[in-house]
């Protein structure tokens, strides 16, 4: 079993978060190339939030377009994707039900997956009617989880600063999954651990994000007292990176020798 992610300095897990703050601690400690997007899973209706409409390709479509605004998408906006509504944990009717196998027995004809594979793909529990999307740093409500792209590089600071680097008898190394990418977000969840994604094709093909970015899910659990754990480690980081610049210099071409 994974480690919760834990806050320093007495951190309340329950206070609200300040969703601009952490935007901007998400972007100046990670070097975020495009907005972190956030998601709350609806039971009911928000009338005081615009609707969706239109069609989308897939689930992760709705992760881009997030980045410019707040709004509603209902479980049906969710149809074009059998494997994305299943991840969310929308209810299907059997007509998709049927939709999802046939897809399945598709790419498992083609040798992508074992068909076995789905019944152990995680759903996003519970009720709801839809999911709320938009920037984090104007989310109108306390976020699910929290959806960041990011590189290699900052993805190992930010599993630093959400604990999830840390290697002990309980936890060995950082949670990452590979297809479909939405289903990392109910591992996060049910974990309450950071989780990331290196990202299928179907999420890179309907998100068209940069090849050398993977997917960060932070759930609920993981953000109070986050921003100030990122600004931590990357002054911890600067610092390493002090000095192994100058282990490194000692061993360059020409470099005196004690």
């Amino acid at each position: 079993m994974q480690n919760k992610a834990t806050s320093n300095g007495g951190d309340d897990e329950h206070a609200p978060v300040d969703r601009a703050t952490l935007s901007d601690a998400l972007h100046r400690a990670l070097g975020l190339r495009m907005r972190p997007v956030a998601l709350s899973f609806a039971a009911e209706r928000p009338e005081q939030i615009d609707a969706f409409s239109g069609e989308v390709p897939s689930a992760c479509a709705f992760w881009r377009r997030a980045e410019e605004k707040t709004f509603f998408a209902p479980a049906a906006a969710h149809d074009n994707c059998p494997i994305g509504a299943l991840t969310m944990g929308f209810g299907m009717s059997e007509a998709q039900k049927a939709i999802l196998m046939d897809l399945v027995g598709k790419i498992g004809g083609m040798g992508y997956v074992d068909p076995a594979e789905a019944e152990n793909i995680l759903s996003v529990p519970g009720d709801k009617v839809g999911i709320v999307y938009g920037p984090l740093e104007s989310f109108p409500m306390e976020p699910d989880v929290v959806l960041a792209w990011v590189t290699p590089s900052s993805a190992m600071l930010l599993a630093e600063a959400t604990g999830t680097s840390r290697w002990t008898a309980e936890q060995q190394g950082t949670s990452t999954y590979g297809r479909p990418s939405c289903g990392a977000i109910p591992i996060a969840l049910k974990n309450e651990v950071a989780t990331f994604s290196l990202g299928c094709t179907g999420m890179r093909t309907f998100t068209a994000v940069d090849a050398d970015l993977q997917l960060a899910v932070l759930p609920k659990s993981a953000l109070p007292g986050l921003a100030q754990r990122l600004d931590a480690a990357a002054s911890v980081n600067a610092q390493m990176q002090d000095y192994y610049t100058a282990q490194n210099a000692r061993f360059a071409p020409g470099a005196a020798t004690a």
